[in-house]
């Protein structure tokens, strides 16, 4: 969601807090609150803004609504644009290929990978929990050669980078 729909949500949720505010203290017996909005009503003019705000804010709750349920479109990497036609691939089947690289290392207990399409290829960003038996500096350099060659190999993606980073170490399990 961009920002202007997050802003646009805020504002939202704000007014829909003023009016939560308003209900609860007229329940609790304090009707000051129904007296302001019965004194903006007795001038025309109100009427029609308060009415055509209250459309505005209908038509945009709608929009909002089916914005928060709509699927993303899943992003595609070209892997080859030439005369006989284009060859692209999912991230999701990137991160698959990725998986299956990093099972080859040793050590790494979690991965969260995160592909982003730069100018030269794709750029990878791996998020590890590793095991801390293991030595990071030759496990990391492993993984991005075995990251990079899978994903040209089997994929035919060029990759331009491969960041990793190692979040946490895990624990050992002790035994009962």
């Amino acid at each position: 969601m961009s920002f202007a729909w997050k802003s646009l949500l805020a504002l939202y949720n704000l007014l829909l807090i003023a009016i939560s505010i308003v209900m609860a203290a007229v329940a609790l017996g304090d009707f000051t609150p129904l007296y302001w909005i019965a004194q903006t009503l007795t001038i025309p003019l109100n009427k029609w803004i308060i009415g055509a705000a209250g459309i505005v804010l209908a038509f945009l709750g709608v929009i909002l609504m089916f914005k928060l349920f709509q699927r993303e479109k899943t992003s595609e990497i070209v892997v080859k644009d030439h005369a006989g036609g284009k060859v692209t691939i999912t991230i999701p089947a990137i991160k698959q290929i990725i998986l299956k690289a990093v099972k080859q290392v040793e050590g790494v207990r979690e991965i969260k990978p995160e592909i982003k399409n730069g100018t030269d290829g794709v750029i990878v960003t791996l998020t590890l929990l590793v095991n801390p038996d293991y030595k990071v500096p030759e496990m990391t350099t492993a993984i991005q050669d075995k990251v990079k060659a899978l994903l040209e190999e089997v994929g035919g993606v060029q990759v331009a980078e491969v960041r990793i980073r190692v979040d946490d170490f895990a624990s050992k399990s002790v035994p009962n």
